[in-house]
């Protein structure tokens, strides 16, 4: 996870704060709400859990896998130079918004592509339908991307469709993944990401 944290830590030097939504996750609340999430998980859905588990057809891949090998994030930094530039410079900002561009244009690993995977994320939903059941989201590498801190670069994204809308996910859950990897952009209100998955399973991450 060491490329994964050096972008999420560069990143959040440049742009914003952590969020003290960030702390929520630490609490006794919290703890409690995941564990209430697991119960809410239909017979039906873990059969089907147990079924993907079981067929061996999934490859564990991290997120230093989505990064194409000749993709060097350090090269779009040294680009700007963003220390040169002082509070209020409005060549800061046209520089920001050319550094945004490239982020979401960055490129995906052609060697991911239609891979049956399992990884394992963060969630940050894209809508959420009656009842609280989630249909779509954005499958990120660290806590808070899209919603408290800024999003990491597209090919460090994945965009996530459910088959049937799931009870029991709540934002920013930790889950595993199960899916045939497909290398596709797609924007968002939340952020542009490089990948698509349409989930064949999806559970709560434990180790």
């Amino acid at each position: 996870m060491m490329i994964v944290k050096k972008l999420f830590c560069i990143v959040m030097g440049l742009l914003y704060g952590l969020s003290a939504g960030v702390a929520y996750a630490l609490t006794d609340e919290y703890t409690h709400q995941q564990e209430l999430e697991r119960s809410q998980v239909s017979p039906a859905d873990t059969a089907q859990i147990q079924h993907v588990k079981k067929s061996g057809k999934y490859t564990e891949i991290s997120w230093e896998q989505l990064l194409p090998a000749s993709w060097d994030p350090d090269k779009i930094f040294d680009k700007f130079n963003f220390d040169q530039f002082e509070d209020g410079d409005p060549r800061a900002e046209k520089a920001l918004k050319e550094f945004q561009k490239l982020w979401n244009e960055a490129p995906a690993n052609p060697e991911m592509k239609s891979k049956l995977v399992k990884i394992s994320g963060y969630v940050a939903p894209l809508d959420f339908l009656i009842g609280g059941e989630l249909a779509e989201f954005l499958l990120v590498p660290y806590f808070g991307a899209c919603i408290h801190v800024p999003p990491p670069p597209a090919n460090q994204i994945i965009y996530v469709t459910l088959a049937k809308p799931r009870v029991g996910f709540q934002v920013m859950d930790e889950v595993w993944v199960y899916g045939r990897l497909e290398i596709e952009k797609t924007g968002s209100n939340l952020a542009d990401s490089g990948y698509k998955m349409k989930a064949d399973a999806i559970e709560q991450y434990v180790e």
